[in-house]
């Protein structure tokens, strides 16, 4: 524990040093005469108890109280006024700037253990709370990853089939394009004969020239024209225009087939973050949903429909792992609530965006059975799941609940659509 005492007086300083030496041997003590330097050395020592003298020349204790608890770096230490004073509005104006306590002058030693010793306690415990506060915050966001690995775990099995169908046609392709690159080295190797043999007949169409009678040259052309007719026979078995025509469209769907796995990974590896940074940066709404989509498409391909109504909202400042596991929560419980209706039409949810003066939201709305009247006060509650036991932690939309309104600020709402299904509504500052 280390207290910082500031006085003008050299001899108060002495006299608290000595006498919270003596009541406090294991405790260490800093000695401060010029209250300008009191910020400094607060934080160069990492002061827990500060001891302030109200009635300094240049710059009075108040003043220096006032500044301390405006930088906001340091409102859990505790401050104790010195002073002489009976004067109560300067001790109303002490604690309505963030005092805790007061020692009078001539200092009384039974009173200043007294209060010392309280401050000591009360500082203790403010430590405690905050290291219980940091695990309770670690803990949270330990949670909050693993409903999230939990999420992924559900879904693993579509995201693989959806990114096996384009690596199986990009894998099919490759084979094709192996098969093709043969013949093209074949057709190639044809034209190589053929120039070497037309080479030829050039050649001696020049040394001789002059000799060449005319039934010579018809033969030496005729042979050129038959090579030729024979080239263009099996350049036709090989299938080279076809070959040449089909390249360009299997590239395409090849890359094409590439960019939706790199889609998907993308996505994955954007939900996957671990979320722990607090830093708040600007992102897309329109993005992270997209992403969240890409993430569901396998579980709502055969069941549901997805509608996106996107208005041109500003970027906002979020978390964008944590938002994209809100907005997955919802969809996923969206999909699998119309699933359970076993119905023979196509569900059908639609994803709205827009924003007002004060928030950017996000709606989604859903078509399936909704939520009973009598629980739906509660799907927030921790725990607590509709679904058969083994299905569902009964932490998604807690978690949600916990990331958009401690995390963002903002609100999420739900209520029943009057027609049928449910609908979510995600709000954030701007």
């Amino acid at each position: 524990m280390r207290i910082l005492v500031v006085d003008d007086e050299k001899l108060n300083l002495v006299i608290a040093s000595d006498l919270i030496q003596k009541v406090f041997n294991n405790k260490e003590v800093f000695l401060c005469s010029n209250p300008q330097d009191t910020i400094n050395m607060i934080r160069k020592h990492s002061i827990d108890i500060l001891l302030l003298d109200i009635v300094m020349p240049v710059t009075s204790g108040i003043q220096v109280l006032k500044d301390i608890r405006q930088t906001g770096l340091f409102n859990d230490i505790q401050i104790i006024m010195l002073t002489s004073l009976e004067d109560e509005e300067s001790f109303k104006t002490c604690f309505d700037l963030g005092a805790d306590d007061y020692i009078k002058k001539p200092i009384n030693l039974n009173e200043f253990s007294s209060r010392i010793k309280a401050a000591i306690k009360t500082r203790e415990h403010t430590l405690k709370l905050k290291e219980l506060n940091k695990k309770l915050n670690e803990t949270q966001l330990y949670m909050i990853q693993k409903e999230k690995m939990a999420s992924i775990g559900e879904l693993a099995a579509g995201i693989a089939h959806e990114i096996n169908n384009p690596i199986g046609y990009v894998n099919s392709n490759l084979e094709t394009l192996t098969s093709y690159m043969q013949k093209i080295v074949e057709a190639i190797g044809l034209y190589k004969e053929f120039a070497e043999k037309s080479s030829q007949a050039e050649g001696k169409l020049r040394n001789v020239e002059l000799d060449l009678n005319e039934s010579a040259l018809s033969t030496l052309t005729e042979n050129v024209t038959e090579e030729y007719r024979l080239l263009k026979e099996r350049i036709k078995k090989i299938k080279l225009d076809y070959i040449l025509d089909d390249l360009n469209s299997l590239i395409t769907d090849s890359r094409e087939g590439i960019e939706k796995v790199i889609k998907i990974v993308q996505s994955l590896k954007s939900f996957a973050r671990t979320g722990f940074e607090d830093k708040l940066v600007y992102n897309s709404l329109e993005e992270i949903i997209n992403e969240a989509i890409i993430i569901v498409k396998n579980e709502s391909k055969y069941f549901v429909d997805i509608e996106r109504i996107f208005a041109k909202v500003p970027e906002i400042q979020c978390n964008k792992g944590q938002l994209g596991q809100v907005i997955l929560n919802v969809l996923v419980n969206a999909i699998q609530a119309i699933k359970t209706e076993k119905r023979n039409d196509r569900g059908k949810i639609i994803i709205e965006t827009g924003y007002t003066k004060k928030y950017i939201y996000c709606s989604i709305k859903d078509d399936g059975p909704g939520i009973p009247e009598n629980i739906i006060h509660r799907v927030f509650d921790p725990f607590f799941t509709t679904k058969e036991v083994g299905e569902g932690t009964g932490l998604g939309l807690s978690i949600s609940y916990d990331i958009i309104v401690k995390k963002h600020k903002g609100e999420l709402l739900v209520k029943n659509n009057i027609e049928k299904g449910a609908c979510f509504t995600i709000k954030l500052p701007i």
